[in-house]
């Protein structure tokens, strides 16, 4: 912030000068506003489409070997559940998993809805 010394007053604040403030801070961090997006605290749209949603909700996931040897992927169970769902996957066919999972991985990412009846797993 700049000020114009007059005679009046030293620390007058020119208009110009007020304009050209830093964004607001909260807790010491500025606040970013897209006034373009039209987010409000009470009117966010927590969709797949909207772009600044980055980290959509992810339950917490195990992936460890069973006493058989298959590999187990398992999600902690939510509140409506009796038990955690998992799965397991044979070690004869974890390679296949594995290359579609990289493959899904290195891909860009599409969140736009697929045609009924297409099953894509994020890959266009």
């Amino acid at each position: 912030m700049t000020t114009n010394p007059t005679t009046e007053n030293s620390n007058e604040i020119k208009p110009e000068a007020a304009q050209k403030q830093s964004p607001e801070k909260r807790g010491g961090f500025p606040v970013l506003v897209n006034p373009a997006q039209g987010h409000s605290d009470d009117n966010f749209q927590w969709t797949v489409n909207n772009e600044d949603v980055l980290l959509p909700e992810q339950r917490t996931t195990a992936i460890y070997l069973n006493r058989w040897g298959q590999a187990v992927i398992r999600q902690e169970r939510g509140w409506d559940e009796e038990s955690d769902p998992f799965m397991t996957i044979d070690h004869a066919h974890l390679p296949v998993v594995i290359q579609r999972l990289q493959e899904i991985a290195a891909a860009p990412l599409n969140r736009e809805e697929p045609e009924p009846g297409e099953a894509t797993g994020g890959l266009r």
